[in-house]
């Protein structure tokens, strides 16, 4: 034991390993507050509670007191079977449910949370801000809560999404690690992928694909270098030597989360599943950006759900440092109008000669769930979360 001691002493003096063995430090932690506070959610039997890391500072502990992990794992159900109800449902028609349950995690718990960045923070109105849940919050979105009330002068009640940017990110040291990342930048060049079409037994058709590959390659800067990959091009050789020789990509296909095995969680493509342990067992150093345009690609795991291991984080710690993916089914024919309006927001001050970037991704979709309201059904435009920087 005294040579064990001895041994890991010795590291700990060596440069860059004074906290060999140790876990990270507050300081360490806290730069993944730099550019905005992160928000860290964690239930237990005993609690619900928030821990806001904010720019500068201690942290602040917000507790939910009316708030159980049995709520929260009911919560979760409610919310299934109302998005479940919702895809059978009209275009028009109110949902309901779906607003009851986003009223009470407004209420219970980012109501709190914002009162902390309003009154102690003084986070100013449209600031970024990063949600980091876990356990039986990473099955609430978070990001959507709203109190659907009306004022006395017939004003709106402002949502959480009123008032700030909201990113998600799996866990502190992701963030961190994408933020150091972003220095190694490269020239962009921007892949679209689509496979609408997918071999025997692997999904349905999806009508739209080739339609938003045209759309999304017509809305990329002509400064970019621009590629698409789809029909029977697009398998998984294909797809995975793609990720590797473009920093941007835009996945539009079928995508599955396994909720058992998460590594196995995939996209399909023409000939076989493009698995999630494909992707991270590859090197892919100067990758920046990718929207996932598929089912489940931002959905935890069942068994491990503080660990946030779905396809979406996946890129992330594959080395995409910014990531825009999904949390249940997408109508891609609906999805068409909020990719339109991402990349329009993405890239609407690039005319005159501006750089692609990736940092932009939060804002842009922000802007473009909102500017879609009269023509995306609530399900549909809630179903896009940011993950990264």
């Amino acid at each position: 034991m005294e040579k064990w001691r001895a041994a890991v002493a010795e590291i700990r003096n060596v440069k860059g390993f004074s906290r060999f063995l140790l876990p990270p430090s507050y300081e360490d932690l806290k730069a993944a507050a730099c550019q905005g506070p992160v928000i860290i959610l964690v239930a237990s039997q005993y609690s619900c509670s928030a821990i806001v890391v904010p720019t500068s500072g201690e942290p602040y502990h917000v507790s939910f007191p009316s708030i159980t992990l049995t709520d929260l794992n009911n919560l979760k159900d409610r919310f299934a079977r109302a998005i479940r109800n919702a895809s059978t449902m009209g275009p028009k028609q109110p949902r309901k449910d779906l607003m009851v349950l986003l009223r009470t995690v407004w209420d219970e718990i980012m109501l709190p949370v914002v009162k902390v960045l309003q009154q102690s923070l003084k986070l100013k109105s449209h600031s970024r801000i990063w949600l980091c849940p876990t356990a039986a919050f990473t099955s609430i979105p978070l990001h959507a809560a709203h109190p659907f009330r009306t004022n006395a002068d017939r004003s709106k009640e402002p949502c959480l999404e009123d008032f700030y940017i909201c990113s998600y990110t799996p866990t502190l040291s992701a963030l961190v690690r994408s933020r150091q990342m972003m220095k190694k930048r490269v020239a962009p060049s921007f892949v679209t992928i689509g496979q609408g079409k997918p071999g025997a037994g692997k999904g349905k058709a999806l009508l739209a694909v080739d339609s938003e590959l045209e759309l999304v390659g017509k809305l990329v800067p002509a400064t970019a270098n621009r590629n698409t990959i789809s029909g029977d091009a697009a398998t998984r050789a294909g797809a995975l030597s793609a990720l590797q020789q473009n920093t941007w990509v835009h996945l539009a296909c079928h995508g599955k989360q396994d909720p058992k095995q998460p590594y196995n969680s995939h996209f399909v493509m023409r000939d076989d599943h493009l698995t999630l342990l494909d992707i991270m067992e590859r090197d892919i150093p100067h990758a920046e950006f990718a929207f996932l345009s598929a089912c489940h690609t931002a959905v935890g795991d069942e068994e491990t759900p503080d660990e946030v291991i779905h396809l979406a984080a996946g890129l992330q710690f594959s080395g995409f440092k910014s990531v825009v993916g999904t949390l249940w089914q997408v109508d891609d024919a609906v999805a068409k109008h909020v990719v339109q309006a991402f990349y329009k927001n993405m890239f609407e001050d690039l005319e005159g000669g501006g750089v692609m970037d990736c940092t932009k991704a939060a804002w842009a979709l922000n802007r473009a769930t909102h500017s879609v309201k009269t023509e995306v059904p609530l399900e549909q435009r809630m179903v896009f979360v940011h993950i990264g920087v």
